[in-house]
């Protein structure tokens, strides 16, 4: 299994890679936009992408829309810090599979996450 993971926030990133590949056997790809995102999409393949909501020039809905309209067909999973319903609302309404809050223990959140990975990538292949 293989995610795309987009924050802008490189100590973020660098920590979610760990915790993905060291504690889930989640290999991942990092980038810190979503225009480096969608050059990514577009040389690799990935199972499913995990996306921060606020980054600048495009947030994390934006990158979503963008997906969806180039018809780009891969799980989506908005993992946030910003707790609004409105924004979860958002997110499903634009074809997100799930949304996750970034809150509380690490441990506990990357399980969680890896959970939904393996949940949304099943999904959309049939299995």
């Amino acid at each position: 299994m293989k995610v795309l993971l987009v924050d802008d926030d490189p100590l973020f990133l660098e920590l979610s890679k760990t915790f993905l590949e060291v504690f889930h056997n989640i290999i991942s790809d990092t980038v810190d936009s979503a225009r480096e995102a969608l050059q990514s999409l577009e040389k690799n393949s990935y199972d499913v992408v995990i996306s921060d909501y606020d980054m600048p020039y495009m947030d994390g809905i934006t990158f979503l829309k963008t997906i969806r309209d180039k018809r780009i067909n891969i799980p989506f999973i908005l993992f946030t810090g910003v707790d609004k319903e409105e924004l979860m609302r958002q997110a499903m309404e634009n074809g997100a599979n799930s949304f996750i809050e970034k809150i509380g223990d690490p441990r506990a959140q990357y399980s969680e996450l890896s959970i939904k990975i393996r949940q949304v990538a099943s999904s959309s292949t049939g299995c």
